[in-house]
């Protein structure tokens, strides 16, 4: 029996460096994928990432991106704000937190909020949004405000509104959507006995319904799921693994989707 195993690969050759990548999942989650000098690296990883980076800077597409309940914090570096902003300091003198729910029907698209208005700190009571909007890579235009403000994209899950009249700008709010996919998993070990390949592997959610066990026999092939665990496990054995090699990777899932995988690794079955 012969186990090989390595995180990352690619039939063109070994990558000689060292290279860390901080990929946002959450607002407040970087999950770092790092590569070791004489990690090799597969076509597939590196389209990955390359188009998680282009994601972030195509913007949001459609009006439909903003779909669903998002948790947003503004600042202002402003002297004075009104009631219902809370002093902070360190240069950041005020924050608010607020709620906004964007929704679409039939074509139409709105975006509710009893008051939100990231425009500025001093502008009382703020300005609810109840008329269609639209949004195109960095733009987001609203009738209620009757212009438009700058969204910067930072995943599918968070972005910062930037707006006010002032130059520079005064203020700046940080929305993180409120239903997300879970955590991935990580630190994916696999050994293989017989026919038979034992997996484990880290939970770092606190949500997930379960996790995805996938694999494939060829490089160039499609991943299969071979089992949707129940949620906390953090092991599963492959019981009837093919001879010659193996490729695992594991994914968190909910309601809201699945997470981005796991580290994925190759056990050869002899």
């Amino acid at each position: 029996m012969k186990i090989k195993q390595k995180a990352k690969y690619i039939a063109l050759g070994a990558i000689g460096m060292t290279v860390a990548i901080p990929v946002i999942i959450k607002a407040t989650d970087a999950v770092p994928i790092t590569f070791s000098q004489g990690d090799i690296l597969s076509a597939e990883v590196l389209n990955t990432l390359f188009g998680r980076l282009n994601d972030v800077q195509t913007g949001f597409e459609a009006s439909q991106d903003l779909v669903g309940g998002w948790t947003c914090v503004s600042y202002s570096t402003r002297t004075t704000c009104d009631a219902g902003w809370n002093a902070v300091g360190d240069g950041v003198r005020y924050s608010r937190s607020q709620t906004i729910q964007f929704a679409c029907s039939n074509g139409s698209c709105t975006a509710t909020a009893s008051t939100f208005d990231p425009t500025s700190c001093n502008a009382a009571g703020g300005a609810p949004l109840s008329t269609g909007y639209a949004v195109a890579g960095t733009t987001f235009a609203s009738p209620d405000w009757g212009g438009v403000t700058q969204l910067q994209k930072l995943s599918p899950a968070k972005f910062n509104w930037i707006s006010g009249s002032s130059s520079p700008k005064q203020e700046y709010t940080v929305c993180t959507k409120q239903s997300q996919p879970p955590t991935p998993p990580t630190a994916l070990t696999g050994t293989a006995t017989g026919t038979s390949v034992a997996l484990t592997w880290d939970d770092q959610s606190t949500d997930e319904t379960g996790f995805k066990v996938q694999t494939k026999t060829e490089v160039g092939g499609t991943w299969t799921t071979l089992q949707t665990t129940a949620a906390g496990l953090e092991t599963y054995t492959h019981t009837s693994a093919a001879t010659g090699n193996n490729w695992y990777r594991v994914l968190a899932t909910n309601a809201n989707g699945d997470s981005i995988t796991s580290n994925e690794i190759l056990v050869e079955v002899r």
